[in-house]
């Protein structure tokens, strides 16, 4: 009787604002509806979204052995192709369970789905939707960010390549639900369940990024707030140029975030108020062609950190007070770019590939960097080399851990 009772309960409330299961949660900075990497447990592997460096080869998912007490610690111990070359394997994602990852071809449209459920070890390529462009009307696949039901896809234009970029829907197989247009432009997705609001970014539309050095009058500037249960947009603010990650503070009762934008070398914390209306300010200002490009924030939020891909250095600052970052520690890495940051706060990932067309001449590595009581410390028994693969050189971009 209870349990009809709270399945009839469940079925009255909108489908946005179902909990998340009760099982602890994953890494937030995926989704919020994540679940499955307790902050208790080290992760086992890191998956590495990965692009063949000739395009010769099929991509592939990289799983590395993340385990210290494992013999082949900080090794590449499995590689699972796509169907295809030349996708520019870019940002990938859970869904909701961490059973799956949708993978997404940055240029190519194609969209990989694999299990890492069945052996975590040894991912397997489930399916290959060819084509997203045909099956959504949107184009340039970037974050992949999990909700209940499918993943939402942050496209970065239409199916031409032009403005406007979308939100788009899928279910868990990887069949279009539905899409929300944006105002014009679209990068990276955050949402905030508990104040029904999602935040979106901007960067370039497709054709401008495959061009490779984009022209600044057709980079976007604006960030736009949405309503989460309609998918309504209520707000669109111009920062600085290339406002990419979208980075809430961890916790229900948290109001806030951060924004990092590459072009303008700035960080941005906004605040949202009593009224649901985000304001913005500029609290980090970076040194000329620093070029932040990826954000995490700790999920005690003590602290935050960005990585500089041209700065070539991961820096730790202080939030104590959210508008007014203390930087703290710094690691140089050159051409840093994607960040995973492990849930105990303790260990950061590093990876050091952006694009094909915009990377620089630099040994392709993923990094672990340990976060100590006294700052950060590159850890010299984590140094993946995706230099000397069997199909040769390798851009190593996104990361997740399980």
């Amino acid at each position: 009787m209870k349990r009809t009772a709270l399945l009839l309960l469940c079925a009255a409330l909108p489908a946005a604002v179902v909990p998340a299961p009760s099982a602890p949660r994953g890494p937030e900075d995926e989704s919020v509806f994540v679940h499955g990497l307790p902050a208790d447990r080290h992760e086992s592997v890191l998956y590495v979204w990965t692009s063949d460096a000739d395009q010769k080869d099929p991509d592939f998912l990289t799983t590395i052995d993340a385990d210290p007490k494992s013999q082949t610690y900080g090794k590449i111990i499995a590689t699972t192709p796509t169907s295809a070359p030349a996708n520019e394997a870019h940002h990938f994602g859970y869904t909701v369970n961490a059973d799956r990852i949708f993978a997404g071809g940055l240029f190519s449209n194609r969209l990989f789905i694999y299990d890492v459920a069945t052996d975590p070890k040894h991912p397997k390529l489930l399916k290959t939707v060819p084509d997203l462009a045909a099956s959504t009307g949107y184009s340039g696949p970037h974050t992949f960010y999990a909700v209940p039901g499918g993943v939402t896809i942050a496209m970065l234009g239409s199916k031409a390549g032009g403005a406007p970029g979308a939100l788009v829907q899928l279910d868990n197989d990887g069949n279009f639900l539905k899409a929300l247009p944006a105002p014009n432009f679209m990068y990276d997705v955050g949402i905030k369940p508990e104040l029904n609001r999602i935040v979106t970014s901007s960067w370039a539309h497709p054709h401008a990024v495959k061009a490779g050095n984009t022209p600044m009058d057709q980079v976007g500037d604006e960030v736009v707030a949405w309503d989460y249960k309609t998918g309504k947009v209520l707000q669109v603010v111009h920062l600085d140029k290339a406002p990419l990650e979208v980075r809430w503070l961890h916790g229900a009762t948290a109001r806030g975030g951060f924004i990092n934008c590459a072009f303008g070398n700035s960080v941005w914390h906004w605040q949202v108020g009593t009224d649901g209306t985000l304001a913005f300010t500029r609290v980090i200002k970076l040194a000329d062609n620093a070029i932040p490009a990826d954000m995490r924030i700790s999920y005690d939020n003590r602290f935050l950190f960005v990585s500089l891909f041209g700065g070539g250095a991961v820096q730790q600052y202080d939030i104590a007070d959210p508008t007014q970052p203390r930087l703290v520690s710094s690691v140089a890495i050159p051409q840093a770019q994607m960040l995973k940051l492990t849930p105990d706060n303790k260990r950061l990932y590093v990876s050091n590939s952006l694009l094909s067309n915009l990377d620089g001449k630099v040994p392709y590595a993923v990094r672990l960097v340990d976060v100590t009581a006294t700052g950060l410390v590159i850890d010299p028994k984590f140094d993946v080399d995706f230099e000397h693969l069997p199909t040769g050189q390798a851009r190593p971009h996104d990361m997740l851990l399980k």
